[in-house]
């Protein structure tokens, strides 16, 4: 790859950021664990055919659907890495059970003196990136050893593209391959972009992951539950608001109350015990789950939880911050209730709506009502689940194209 003398000139003022951040970042809590593999003083992995980033904890899963669809005919030497220590521990998981070499690590800073030798150490043909990684040193790197990179299950927002078309020639200096994005929007945006004509709608992978629930409609009669998914910082004071006034409506309702970063459990401890409202901590045995409200400290629970709902909230929708999960709710019983700020998940369609899976309130307000109705008149069970599963099997199918493209690739 024949870099021009002002991207050089950004690879090394981007290097020396690298330097200055790097001290900083490791005080994180979120990334001292792993730090020997992320800065390479500890390296475990070896050559490689497949390199495959998967940022957290959704990309991990991808990652886990894709390497299933792989074909037996060719076993594959494959590193996964990973930014964070949930997707890592996912990525572990039954790992003994997998038809090919697979390894996993911690990912690498994109520093490009660490890039460069972790690309050499690896030596992948193919790159494969997961949703929107596009680490720039990274795949300079592999540009510039001429291997292939594809982008898989591409996402890129309004709001993200405006900002990456800021170094736009950047970009197109790096283009992949191939990109499989999740919906026609993103498509057009990250073909822009990239300039690469070789960019295809897929469907969503996440879609392949969903196993349908079996839902009862015989409910035992006890107090009825509302559960708050995967709430963030920003939209905190909101949440406190509806838990409070659904709680002066029925005292005797259960709510389960899911922070989306467990680090804000301490800061809810404070606010309900600020608003008098009971509570306890899931993992506390001595409390056994006792007060109004039950905060969730633990990970992995919450589509145990739906399946006993009565009514849900999902976050990260009461303030601009593009959206949570809601999909899992509806697959498991319950019809989830959102804020307007959904941006990140426009590529569920509008059928969502369209098979009464989701509603949306305007503002905090707006949620509080409806969820007051879904309270009043239970879910017909049988009926959403009938909704759902036809809903599902319009968009699935994306693991199998997803790694027929990756193989193609690897063949050329």
């Amino acid at each position: 790859m024949k870099e021009p003398f002002l991207i050089k000139c950004l690879f090394y003022l981007y290097r020396l950021l690298w330097f200055c951040a790097t001290p900083l970042l490791l005080r994180s809590p979120r990334l001292k664990e792993g730090v020997a593999e992320r800065t390479l003083e500890e390296v475990k992995f070896s050559k490689v055919d497949i390199w495959m980033h998967a940022a957290s904890v959704g990309e991990a899963y991808i990652a886990r659907q894709i390497l299933k669809s792989f074909s037996e005919d060719q076993k594959l030497d494959i590193l996964i890495t990973s930014n964070t220590s949930q997707g890592k521990e996912i990525l572990e998981q039954n790992l003994e059970e997998q038809k090919h070499n697979v390894t996993i690590a911690y990912m690498v800073f994109d520093n490009p003196a660490l890039v460069k030798k972790a690309v050499q150490i690896a030596d992948p043909q193919l790159l494969v990136l997961i949703e929107l990684e596009i680490w720039p040193a990274l795949m300079a790197e592999m540009k510039r050893k001429n291997k292939k990179i594809i982008i898989v299950n591409g996402r890129m927002t309004e709001k993200s593209y405006r900002g990456y078309r800021k170094i736009a020639s950047l970009w197109r200096l790096l283009k992949p391959d191939q990109i499989l994005a999740i919906s026609d929007d993103d498509k057009n945006r990250l073909q822009d972009l990239f300039q690469q004509q070789e960019t295809y709608h897929v469907p969503n992978i996440k879609f392949d992951q969903i196993v349908p629930y079996r839902a009862s409609q015989e409910r035992v009669a006890t107090n009825k539950v509302v559960v708050f998914a995967s709430i963030r910082k920003k939209e905190e004071s909101d949440v406190l608001y509806l838990i409070n006034e659904l709680l002066k409506s029925d005292p005797n309702l259960h709510i389960d109350l899911f922070p989306r970063h467990l680090q804000r459990v301490p800061s809810w401890q404070t606010l309900l015990s600020e608003q008098e409202i009971s509570f306890s901590l899931k993992s506390s045995p001595s409390e056994k789950s006792s007060g109004s409200v039950v905060i969730w400290d633990l990970f992995g629970k919450l589509i145990n939880a739906y399946q006993r709902a009565d009514a849900a909230f999902v976050g990260g929708s009461l303030a601009p911050l593009g959206g949570q999960n809601f999909i899992e709710a509806f697959m498991n019983g319950v019809v989830p209730v959102t804020g307007p700020w959904l941006s990140d998940f426009l590529w569920a369609g509008d059928e969502v709506y369209q098979y009464g899976l989701l509603k949306t309130g305007a503002d905090k307000e707006e949620v509080l009502q409806i969820l007051f109705s879904i309270l009043q008149q239970p879910t017909d069970r049988k009926d959403l689940q009938q909704k759902a599963e036809k809903y599902i099997q319009l968009k699935q199918g994306g693991s199998r194209q997803t790694a027929e493209k990756i193989e193609s690739l690897l063949q050329k």
